[in-house]
């Protein structure tokens, strides 16, 4: 099974965002930009297979209760994508966190071939080392991070901006790896499913 895990709760009381005249969005984006580019992907039509599940977690901000809800279900077998912003400083429109099985790695860099995207095994994120494949970890070693770069400052306190290039990309990276996904698996003699 092929997961995507996106908090959909916010650390805010109240939730603004504005286009602005250069074209990026500024405003209260954590986690607003994983679930749309989630949903973007969803709503293209592109991800109605069996093998794909969708999960909008809560508080991911307090204790990762959603997340651990999530983890009770998962198989050792699946793959878990947590999708979510990143302050890392931008190197592309997509970040690939936290990947540090080889063979996911050269799954995604051919999944993502074409699209303008960075890779790291670990957290390159100052704001948070800390988000929920720590807690998927637990149960399958296929998990890694898929982020939206967002520059401007600390995404939990206040207003950081995103170009729509980027949510279009993130967007674009889900649908990519949920095509390649059947051939990964057999490659790798795991269950699709």
């Amino acid at each position: 099974m092929l997961v995507f895990s996106c908090h959909a709760d916010t650390g805010y009381d109240a939730h603004y965002l504005e286009k602005r005249a250069d074209g990026r969005f500024y405003g209260n984006l954590d986690n607003f930009v994983g679930v749309h580019a989630v949903m973007r992907a969803y709503f293209s039509g592109r991800l109605a297979r069996d093998y794909v599940r969708i999960e909008l977690t809560y508080d991911e901000e307090k204790d990762f209760g959603g997340a651990r809800e999530v983890l009770e279900t998962l198989a050792p077998t699946d793959t878990v994508v947590v999708v979510d912003v990143t302050g890392a400083p931008p190197q592309g429109d997509v970040h690939v966190e936290k990947c540090r099985n080889p063979a996911v790695w050269s799954f995604l860099e051919r999944a993502l071939d074409g699209l303008r995207f960075a890779m790291y095994e670990h957290c390159e994120d100052p704001v948070s080392e800390s988000d929920e494949t720590d807690v998927y970890k637990a149960k399958t070693e296929r998990v890694f991070f898929l982020g939206a770069p967002c520059t401007g400052g600390d995404y939990n306190r206040g207003w950081v901006s995103c170009t729509p290039r980027t949510i279009e990309a993130l967007s674009e990276a889900v649908c990519r790896i949920v095509e390649g996904y059947p051939a990964f698996c057999e490659k790798q003699g795991l269950p699709l499913k």
